[in-house]
């Protein structure tokens, strides 16, 4: 067969298709199908988006799992950037592929996996998707997301059950609610509420047990939208009870965000509805003792135990008492609520504050020693001899002027304060009666402190390796030398979350090494403190004091 040359007008032909074939969004080409020479048309679809937490910080080093449903070859795995984003993209043949719905699963160490399902349509768009993720451990006495599910999905379950107007998509919704509350697997049931509520834009209820089924999912986002729209349908002409309810949904998601003011307010707006709902009272009380209001949570629990609230609410109220100061009436409540269960089988948090009471109870023998803040400034003088060259003070008065200003110095020094490490040399020496070095010790350590996470509390955490980067610990305990460790962190006394557990008595002003300086003198009191130091010795047993 001979080769034929183009004629000038095919050559022009072809010129005039090559723009259409190099466009981005739609690129036909040739296929063969059924023994003919089709041209098959292909889209570009870009996916894309961020994951942050709660607060929106972008979370880094996230996995993210793309699924547009087309089998596995449509399956893409990526990462997160340092800005929390990802992006990929899908090139659909649009003879086949007229729509584009997208399910993204991510996970991230320290928190729980989350998930979001877009539809995108029909349309040639998208546009960002995005992602919150819940702490992995949320906050000792946080309610649980299933607590919540608990409490208000089977009322909606029922009250949809009898709701005639839905009766279209009765199927979807009775599909819908088994997968959520008798099987348990929420994910696979919020496809067929979705259908639900799209099909019954203006039913609260709908949207409301789809937002529960979402939130279970771990789809925070979209259950936030989905409980903002049914927000507005009820403040729009709802009953009381779907204004209580969204009310109390709005707060529990400002507490999981650590918005406490607003989770309070959304609380007293639920309570002008109904002053006896247990649950919302209860729910008033935790919120509280985020607030560290404490007299005032102890007595909204104290409420809520009366109007009939779960067994729960005494636990929080062993809580509030306890930093109240009454570890005696905090002991009996956390007694009445473990009842005859064992304390070992216990939640964490639950173990943890039982163990705090066990401590206050054992220190209350200590609440009557005569500390430095009780004792007569000249006692005190003559007591500790750095106070010589005291100016001492008239009042009390500039007291809480200087408590609050040390309280913020502290709290910015933890807040910003930067990782650190340095080379770090200790040397112990045991001294015999005349005051000669009876034995000594030498060591050198690198030595890292590091910013405690702020979900695990204020504070600074301590680690040592030796010079090789083993991590080690100092030595001596056996040979008599005593340790310490922890110092970094002995401001915290001054700390606006901690002064509630010392007394402080302002003694006057002097200067130091020629700095002038006020000078106070503070002491722990053991029915209130927070913190406790823990002193061991090479014995068996180990005594526990007041820091």
């Amino acid at each position: 067969m001979r080769n034929r040359k183009l004629s000038t007008l095919e050559l022009f032909a072809i010129m005039m298709l090559l723009p259409h074939i190099l466009r981005p969004q739609v690129i036909p080409h040739a296929e063969i199908m059924n023994g003919n020479l089709q041209t098959v048309k292909k889209q570009t679809w870009n996916i894309f988006g961020k994951v942050t937490n709660l607060r929106g910080d972008p979370l880094r080093d996230a996995a993210v799992r793309v699924d547009i449903g087309y089998g596995t070859t449509f399956i893409r795995n990526l990462t997160t950037n340092a800005q929390g984003e990802f992006r990929t993209e899908y090139n659909l043949d649009t003879s086949t592929s007229t729509s584009l719905a997208v399910k993204l699963e991510v996970e991230r160490e320290g928190y729980a996996a989350a998930q979001a399902y877009t539809d995108f349509g029909v349309s040639d768009k998208t546009w960002e998707i995005d992602i919150a993720m819940l702490p992995d451990a949320q906050g000792e006495f946080q309610l649980p997301i299933r607590s919540l599910i608990q409490e208000l999905a089977p009322k909606l379950r029922a009250a949809l059950a009898s709701d005639a107007t839905i009766a279209s998509a009765r199927k979807d919704f009775e599909q819908g609610a088994s997968d959520f509350l008798d099987r348990h697997d929420a994910a696979k049931a919020v496809p067929s509420l979705t259908k639900l509520a799209k099909h019954y834009l203006s039913c609260g209820h709908c949207r409301t047990f789809l937002g529960l089924a979402l939130l279970d999912a771990g789809s925070w986002n979209d259950a936030a939208r989905e409980f903002a729209e049914a927000g507005k349908i009820a403040e729009a002409g709802g009953s009381n009870d779907d204004k209580g309810r969204s009310f109390l949904i709005a707060a529990e998601m400002e507490n999981w965000k650590g918005e406490y003011a607003k989770a309070a307010g959304f609380l007293m707006k639920a309570i002008t509805i109904d002053s006896n709902d247990a649950f919302v009272i209860q729910e008033l009380g935790r919120t509280l003792i985020f607030q560290q209001n404490w007299e005032a949570a102890e007595q909204s629990l104290s409420q809520a135990l009366a109007a009939g609230a779960p067994k729960e609410a005494l636990m929080l109220r062993a809580e509030a008492l306890l930093e109240e100061g009454d570890p005696e009436a905090a002991d009996t409540a956390m007694k009445r609520y473990l009842a005859d269960s064992d304390l070992k089988n216990s939640p964490m948090p639950v173990r943890k504050l039982a163990a705090q009471i066990d401590e206050h109870m054992k220190l209350r023998t200590y609440a009557k020693v005569q500390s430095v803040v009780s004792q007569p400034l000249p006692d005190l003088v003559k007591a500790v001899p750095e106070l010589a060259g005291l100016d001492p003070a008239s009042s009390q008065e500039e007291l809480p002027a200087v408590l609050h200003s040390a309280g913020e110095n502290v709290g910015a020094f933890f807040t910003n304060f930067q990782n650190t490490t340095s080379l770090e040399q200790i040397v112990e020496e045991r001294l015999s009666k005349d005051g000669k070095v009876k034995g000594s010790l030498d060591q050198k350590f690198r030595y890292l402190l590091l910013t405690r996470p702020l979900e695990q509390g204020l504070g600074l955490q301590e680690f040592r390796t030796d010079l090789q980067g083993k991590q080690s610990t100092p030595g001596g305990l056996g040979d008599g030398l005593m340790l310490t460790s922890g110092f970094a962190s002995a401001s915290l006394l001054f700390h606006p979350a901690y002064q509630s557990g010392a007394s402080f008595k302002y003694l006057g002003r002097q200067s130091v090494k020629g700095h002038p300086c006020f000078v106070v003198a503070f002491a722990q009191k053991p029915e209130t403190a927070r913190m406790v130091e823990r002193f061991d010795t090479n014995l068996s047993s180990s005594r526990r004091a007041d820091f």
